[in-house]
């Protein structure tokens, strides 16, 4: 008896997840008047692009001009870049939805961007060295024409964008 017991709480388990899994033919005008739930949504929770570094930043001609015809160039070297660059908080959301009826109905994807913060929180501080030289990279015998700095640089990019077609 117990041997029949076993093997019918076994039969039960095994036999559960079959009628669970059921499924049901559902008819092409009945799935014409299923919509979807949301969209997709991604959160982004004070997401930081910080630690930038950039050694030369420089642009130039390589065979110079009449009387000084060797290579020369200008640009910045020794580029020191702090704070947060960018920061994105918020939620990134896309949903596609209709309005209209027909031929004048009109198909819309619709993207939420989160907010995107250049500079974050205290800014983004740059600091560089103006030099010319005879090679691209800046650093062999190089007449330095003085220093550029930049503190509190933050700019603030917030809203959504919708697609569609006429």
């Amino acid at each position: 008896m117990k041997k029949f017991l076993v093997l019918a709480v076994i039969a039960a388990f095994v036999m559960m997840p079959l009628a669970s899994f059921a499924r049901t033919a559902i008819s092409d005008s009945d799935l014409d008047t299923v919509t979807a739930q949301q969209g997709v949504s991604i959160e982004f929770n004070n997401l930081s692009v910080s630690g930038v570094t950039l050694n030369t930043q420089s642009w130039g001609d390589t065979d110079g001009f009449s009387g000084a015809t060797g290579a020369g160039y200008y640009g910045q070297a020794n580029i020191s870049l702090s704070g947060n660059v960018v920061a994105l908080t918020g939620g990134f959301n896309m949903d596609i939805g209709t309005t209209g009826i027909g031929t004048n109905a009109v198909t819309k994807v619709m993207i939420g961007l989160p907010t995107i913060t250049i500079g974050g929180v205290g800014g983004l501080n740059v600091d560089s060295i103006y030099k010319l030289d005879s090679i691209k990279t800046l650093d062999s015998n190089v007449q330095a024409l003085g220093v550029s700095y930049m503190n509190g640089l933050r700019a603030t990019i917030a809203g959504g964008l919708t697609i569609y077609a006429h």
